[in-house]
């Protein structure tokens, strides 16, 4: 007498099962994409501004003329985040001593020589592409840059 072999028990089918990890691996894989999209997109802002800033400070120590322009260096910072919106600048110039003392830029050090700087601060209000949850949807971003005029 011949014995005949086993056969596997026949098999369900496994279309739906598809469907299912699907649906719920979707929305995971969604939010990760916004997610590592918008951290991306407030490093480039920050960088931008960073660069803004310096690009405005530099404008500012080409000479003690260009350190009173406060427009230009403003105007300066604006240009260099041109890929940017809604990115402000404010600028200044103030004067020290070299022992470290505080001074108006029109008077003399009594002690030491005078030195002259610029701080610009460009501002930025970054927002991201959708909420999420303990995460802040907006940002400000803020970087001043202190350079020493020429």
């Amino acid at each position: 007498m011949a014995m005949k072999a086993k056969r596997p028990p026949a098999r369900k089918s496994q279309s739906g099962s598809a469907m299912l990890e699907l649906a719920l691996f979707l929305p995971v894989a969604v939010l990760l994409l916004l997610g590592s999209s918008d951290f991306a997109r407030v490093f480039y802002a920050a960088i931008e501004t960073t660069n803004a800033s310096r690009a405005g400070a530099g404008y500012g120590i080409q000479s003690k003329a260009k350190s009173q322009d406060l427009t230009g260096m403003r105007d300066a910072a604006v240009a260099d985040a041109a890929n940017l919106t809604g990115v402000t600048a404010t600028a200044e110039r103030f004067c020290e001593c070299s022992s470290g003392l505080s001074i108006l830029c029109s008077s003399t050090c009594l002690v030491g020589t005078k030195r002259i700087y610029v701080r610009v601060r460009t501002q930025k209000t970054f927002t991201t592409l959708a909420s999420y949850p303990a995460i802040p949807s907006s940002v400000n971003l803020s970087v001043p840059a202190v350079m020493r005029v020429q």
